[in-house]
């Protein structure tokens, strides 16, 4: 198990699952660099972005197999990951010696970190991984989540609460006019870094259920100017108050849905003070990318292959499709009896976060899109197969979400079963080795 950012990287390297950029790169340069390089399906080290002394990295999570690493080289992430779930491990004190900080004032903080600019259109640069930490003031409970920040000059960001328990935390600042305290944590492990996303009860500190992922207490040290722990090994911590009477529209910002996101307003988020590790990485995050992709797709089977295998044990594998943020998913399935897999479509379409469902049999290779495009033109009756719901619960994020009324989804049989379908035909083979000899010769020469 890993404790830190840094000894993911390890993890990474170790693995032969890290690609290392020597050369010098322009901060501007690095989203298109991000999306580019991210087809290695490696995490990304850029050693030397221009004009600033930490490193950058993206691309954590290239695959779901990582998480197998993570987890310890267990066989089985999905199980894994849910048996952690149902547990919590209470935080260990640490100290936070090695970390230099800097009083911000009227300091400008895109000087410090190499923000990035992600899309065209984008209103400014944005963190996008930055860990948001505030106490309830009422209970005391720290409540923490990923949220993104617009940079507003000087040492000044937005930051987008829209999800709680942040939200509603703020919102009890704001009725009494209360500068909220704020500790924004970027750098750290993917077990962290999943784990904020999760909805918990409330009072449930969220670094309690990535201990239980671990199987053992995350180390945290207390900020340096209030008493809002974060996890020990944060590349930067960021820390301050929110304003109640500086608020902004935000964005636009190109979001995982791959289209803009314009909030009305925003609170300001007032950094005091930056502190960070020796030699920092910051930590960016293309919201497009392979890495948010992925985060959101191996949860999202964990959960559903889990009930869903349990009701439906014909199915052999669950696939989500990239670029889709976990709303389109193909399902490869042996079962001889149609019935069933009507009611298998209907069971998927249930989920908010699917949108459309696939249902194909074992011999399509579900990564392959254009094995899967063969299969629903030449086994999929639209007149049969096709299931068209309209009003289903979807995700907020959906372009085309309407707020009350749902949207419509789609499932698809793609299968031969209970039709009369001529046997699928497979190329003749040869000799392998004969074939793998003239393969590599041919690709060796180019």
């Amino acid at each position: 198990m890993i404790d830190s950012l840094r000894d993911h990287i390890d993890l990474a390297r170790n693995n032969g699952l890290l690609l290392e950029i020597k050369e010098s790169v322009a901060r501007d340069d690095v989203p298109e660099l991000i999306e580019k390089l991210s087809r290695y399906r490696k995490v990304l080290l850029f050693e030397n972005v221009e004009g600033y002394d930490c490193k950058l990295v993206a691309n954590l999570v290239p695959s779901h197999d990582v998480f197998a690493h993570l987890f310890g080289g267990v066989d089985n992430p999905y199980e894994f990951f849910l048996q952690g779930l149902r547990k919590t491990e209470k935080t260990v004190p640490s100290s936070g010696k090695d970390y230099r900080s800097i009083s911000m004032g009227g300091k400008d903080i895109l000087t410090f970190l190499p923000m990035l600019k992600h899309y065209v259109k984008d209103s400014a640069p944005f963190i996008t991984t930055g860990i948001v930490s505030s106490p309830d003031p009422g209970s005391g409970a720290i409540g923490r989540g990923i949220h993104r920040m617009e940079y507003r000059g000087g040492n000044r960001l937005g930051i987008a609460l829209i999800n709680p328990p942040l939200v509603d935390i703020y919102r009890e600042y704001k009725e009494k006019m209360e500068k909220m305290p704020v500790t924004v944590s970027i750098g750290v492990d993917p077990i962290v870094f999943l784990s904020m996303a999760f909805k918990i009860p409330l009072g449930t500190d969220k670094l309690e259920v990535a201990g239980g992922l671990r199987g053992r207490g995350v180390e945290v040290i207390s900020s340096f100017d209030s008493a809002i722990d974060v996890p020990a090994g944060t590349e930067f911590l960021l820390e301050g108050y929110m304003e109640p009477r500086d608020t902004r529209q935000d964005g636009p910002l190109g979001e995982i849905s791959g289209y803009y996101l314009t909030l009305k307003e925003t609170p300001t988020f007032v950094v005091q003070k930056l502190s960070y590790r020796e030699s920092p990485i910051y930590h960016a995050l293309l919201p497009t990318s392979l890495e948010s992709d992925m985060y959101l797709t191996f949860v999202s089977r964990a959960h559903i292959e889990d009930s869903a295998k349990k009701l439906f044990p014909f199915i052999s594998r669950i696939t989500f499709v990239q670029k889709t943020f976990g709303s389109s998913v193909i399902v490869n399935v042996n079962t001889p009896e149609r019935r069933k897999i009507r009611n298998l479509i209907m069971f998927l379409l249930s989920f908010p976060m699917i949108k459309k469902a696939l249902v194909v049999d074992e011999d399509v290779d579900a990564e392959d899109l254009r094995d899967v495009e063969w299969a629903c033109v030449t086994r999929c009756m639209a007149d049969e197969d096709v299931i068209i719901i309209k009003g289903l619960q979807g995700q907020p994020i959906d372009p085309l979400a309407k707020e009350g009324a749902g949207v419509t989804k789609i499932g698809m049989d793609a299968t031969i079963q209970g039709k009369s379908m001529e046997e699928r035909a497979h190329v003749a083979p040869g000799n392998p080795e004969r074939i793998e000899k003239i393969l590599k010769s041919i690709e060796g020469g180019r």
